[in-house]
């Protein structure tokens, strides 16, 4: 059959004349033993008609009804199939194209309608199969086509097969371990080689992390900016496409001089019960690194998977692959269980590797770093330095100053009693993974390394101990340094490989650090700085390599700090969530709009201009004055404008700014506004205080806030609570709004039981400054053209979905305030808002007002009628735009020296 049908194909419709001739009725195929009724061409013609009309129901009773008197009609099965697809009846739909295919295997539309389904079942392998034979039916088909391309990127490659493995006569040692270094070939000699890497993590705004870029030329063109940087090597976490392998042989071809090596990792899941000797999680693990060493050969060909990269792997990158890291930072609490096995093996020797006395999980490790070095070895000829993942949670230092939940509570005097309906509890001692007591055999001529995670905020040890408070580098002051010297030392005779480090430069801040090297909360000016002086100080500690974390940022991930307002979770991808530190650690920014249109405090007046007019007024007597409001994936802009301001400083001394801001349901907020005592009929969760350059700051409604009161935090009525509950929009008449005080380092205990106080950051307060200038300005005025330029973060409106107009409310407040912020997490919900609603006053001394938007009325009161609400659009694809951060060109610098 052909096609009467407008499907995900967007054909066009035919006229009844047309389908006749096309399907070669009367008859249905596979009826030919008795007449289908004379009404059955209408009624299918009839049920494509309503299909195109989006009455799904009425198609399928017209389709039904030609099946009814011809039940093998393959066109009305088809059409009756598309049906229940747009009904959402998955495993119908594909039981009826399964059964169109095996009376009628050339029917395209069939096997298209058997790919969508699998599709949408999450059956990659068999939607690919399915589209496949579409295009071999219909080469023309380019919705299969785009399927396919997006799916499987290498499916029109020649032959599904491997690529055939090729075993070198010579050993392929590329780099190796020399006491604590490496050392690279280069020809005959053996040169000194320390690692000044990036690694990548590749999702793109919008996408999942599994849903990588699949074109070569844009992995080239990243390639080319890496190499540009003087870095010299590449980290990847886990398989990526074979673009990507392409894309880097073909760089690394071309430009010689600016050669980038690859550490290559293996990633996985932690075991089911935490039991790493789990067979099926083994066998599945050590399946991913066939994958990994063959890819790297170019001798791979992986079928598609849900969630992993796939297809014909033919790009050999092996000369410049110089080392491996397997595994992933591993959570304390599953080293924990398995550790308590007193079954698993606490002693392992390998072809390559031996640990004589370890713990279970330690001797995991090592049979799964032998078992990849004895397969390249055996398969390929091949030897590689390797290492497994680590951090300071699991490092084999005591660290005094860290205490574990229990010592807590017994200090603060609660008995602690464990329940295990709480999950899994992650400490940051008592559990150790130790690299030193590693050794190569005779036969591992690569060698032997530690690779760790380390950030300078985290863990809260790395703030407290007395040693590391001390500590200097040459460059100044450096709790790092302290810690870095302490990990140097129990890593003697290894080499050490800073394998992540960096500081995000996102507008929230989750953890605060002694030199102000934060977990957030640094603009990309000073996070330069900053990231150059931690790259020189892992070098100056003898390590062995530092890569920095991370190429770019990644809009999909999730932070402590505001993963439990984002919902719903699954549309976090669609928005650049500025609070969120884990966002922000890019080398090259991805930035929310479009780059010709987006506004920048202190940038391009004519983009404030351009903001769409929401209402005007009168700030100052007889003087017009305009508000403007816009947004984008990451902000929303607020301008505020008047003819008179032009050319003439704002007199802070004599003039306050609020700006009142509705966020949902206009019968629910603060309904006086403090100082001036105006009230309003629109009830507001937020407001701006404009006081002057120094003194600006964003606050909001306290049902509403979703942060502790710095009041509460100080008078120990919380103890080291971050959050409160229940959040809610509530009506109040006392012009009361709070600080968005955020507490960011709890109050906790050393092992003696020492105090040792709390910290946070007022959220609200807002920098006065041009983007130019500091990447976290907030705020300016603009003399020139006469506008106050305004930018607010989404999750600082208490927004948690801007892609779908969602804000935070939650759906049950007693359960809430029984639970505090230990309450469930399915009560913090999320519900639409109809849009917000602005007002904007400017005051004298006194105070009196002399201006508003929009106007009072009469009383003196702002009427509900008088405000027009602001509803966005929402969207389904992100805007965005790229630029390098300062971070990049100081790393450039320092990386130009060898």
């Amino acid at each position: 059959m052909t096609g009467l049908r407008r499907s995900e194909r967007g054909r066009t419709a035919l006229t009844l004349a047309a389908a006749l001739t096309l399907c070669g009725l009367p008859l249905a195929a596979g009826a030919q033993d008795r007449p289908c009724p004379r009404n059955t061409d209408s009624l299918i013609v009839a049920g494509w008609v309503a299909y195109r009309a989006d009455s799904i129901s009425l198609a399928a009773s017209r389709f039904g009804a030609a099946l009814a008197g011809c039940p093998e009609n393959g066109e009305a099965a088809i059409g009756r199939g598309f049906a229940q697809l747009r009904r959402g009846s998955i495993v119908e739909a594909e039981s009826i194209f399964t059964a169109v295919t095996r009376r009628e295997p050339n029917s395209a539309d069939a096997w298209d309608g058997r790919g969508i389904a699998a599709s949408r079942r999450g059956d990659v392998p068999a939607a690919v199969a399915a589209w496949r034979r579409v295009v071999e039916l219909d080469p023309t088909n380019g919705a299969a086509r785009a399927n396919l391309d997006r799916l499987a990127p290498d499916w029109e490659r020649a032959g599904s097969a491997a690529p055939v493995r090729k075993r070198t006569a010579r050993l392929d040692l590329t780099l190796r371990v020399r006491g604590e270094g490496f050392e690279l070939r280069r020809g005959d000699r053996w040169e000194p080689f320390f690692m000044k890497g990036v690694n990548l993590g590749l999702a793109l705004p919008g996408r999942f992390p599994s849903e990588f870029p699949t074109d070569s030329a844009t992995y080239a063109r990243w390639l080319g900016l890496i190499g540009e940087m003087h870095a010299n090597t590449l980290r990847v976490y886990t398989i990526l496409p074979p673009a990507f392998y392409r894309a880097l042989r073909g760089h690394n071809l071309a430009h010689p001089d600016q050669t980038l090596y690859l550490v290559h990792g293996v990633w996985t899941e932690l075991p089911p019960r935490d039991d790493f000797d789990d067979r099926g999680f083994n066998d599945e693990y050590r399946a991913e690194i066939r994958h990994v060493v063959d890819l790297l050969h170019g001798a791979a060909a992986i079928a598609p998977r849900a969630g992993h990269a796939s297809g014909r792997y033919d790009a050999d990158v092996s000369p410049w692959t110089i080392a491996y890291i397997l595994g992933r930072e591993w959570e304390p609490y599953s080293v924990v269980g398995f550790n308590a096995n007193p079954r698993a093996a606490r002693r392992f020797e390998g072809r390559h590797l031996v640990i004589a006395n370890g713990t279970p999980t330690d001797v995991w490790m090592v049979r799964q770093c032998d078992y990849l070095l004895s397969y390249e070895d055996e398969t390929f000829n091949a030897q590689r330095p390797i290492a497994y993942t680590n951090w300071p949670t699991t490092d084999p230092l005591p660290h005094p100053t860290e205490t574990s939940y229990e010592q807590q509570m017994r200090f603060r005097g609660i008995k602690y009693v464990r329940d295990t309906a709480e999950g899994p509890l992650h400490e940051e001692e008592g559990v150790s993974l130790d690299p030193s007591l590693v050794h190569r055999t005779p036969r591992n001529l690569a060698g032997w390394f530690a690779s760790y995670h380390v950030y300078p905020y985290y863990p809260d040890f790395m703030l407290y101990e007395p040693a590391y408070r001390r500590a200097s580098s040459s460059f100044g002051r450096s709790n790092y340094f302290g810690y870095l010297q302490d990990l140097r030392r129990v890593h003697r005779g290894i080499p050490l490989v800073i394998s992540e480090f960096g500081v995000p430069t996102s507008r929230g801040s989750a953890h605060l650090q002694p030199q102000g090297w934060n977990h957030g909360g640094v603009s990309e000016q000073d996070a330069a700085k900053m990231e150059v002086r931690l790259a020189a100080e892992i070098r100056e500690v003898g390590a062995g390599g530092a890569i920095i974390f991370a190429w770019m940022d990644e809009w999909f991930k999730r932070n402590w700090f505001s993963m439990a307002f984002a919902l719903p979770a699954e549309r976090a991808r669609l928005w650049h969530n500025m609070l969120s530190p884990e966002q922000h650690y890019g080398l090259l920014a991805l930035r929310p709009g479009a780059e010709v249109t987006t506004p920048l405090p202190g940038g391009d007046a004519a983009r404030w201009h351009a903001l769409p007019t929401l209402q005007s007024g009168r700030l100052f007597g007889a003087d017009s004055a305009t508000l403007r409001v816009g947004n984008d994936e990451g902000f929303v802009y607020i301008a505020l404008e008047a003819a008179s301001w032009r050319g003439r400083s704002f007199p802070w001394d004599s003039t306050r700014i609020q700006i009142a801001i509705d966020t949902y349901r206009p019968d629910l907020g603060q309904t006086v506004l403090p100082t001036s005592g105006l009230r309003s009929g629109a009830a507001f969760e937020f407001l701006v205080e404009l006081n002057g350059p120094a003194d600006a700051q964003l606050k909001i409604l306290p049902e509403y806030n979703p942060y502790m009161p710095h009041r509460l935090v100080e008078s120990g009525a919380f103890f080291g609570e971050h959050f409160r509950r229940p959040i809610l929009s509530t009506r109040r008449f006392d012009g009361v709004f709070d600080s968005l005080y955020t507490l960011t380092n709890r109050p906790r205990f050393s092992d003696a039981g020492q105090l040792i106080p709390g910290s946070g950051v007022n959220l609200g307060r807002l920098r006065y400054a041009t983007a130019a200038e500091n990447s976290l300005a907030d705020w300016w005025y603009d003399a020139e053209a006469g506008i106050l330029e305004l930018r607010l973060p989404w999750g600082m409106l208490n927004v948690s979905d801007p892609s779908s107009r969602q804000v935070l409310f939650e759906s049950d407040p007693a359960q809430a305030l029984e639970g505090r912020s230990g309450a469930p997490a399915s009560t913090l919900t999320h519900l639409p808002t109809d849009g917000f609603r602005f007002g904007a006053v400017a005051l004298r001394p006194g105070p009196s007002i002399i201006g508003t938007i929009p106007a009072l009325d009469e009383y003196g009161n702002w009427p509900l009628t008088h405000f027009t609400t602001w509803a966005w659009a929402g969207w389904e694809t992100p805007t965005w735009h790229e630029y390098l951060k300062p971070a990049y060109g100081a790393l450039q610098r320092l990386w130009a020296t060898p």
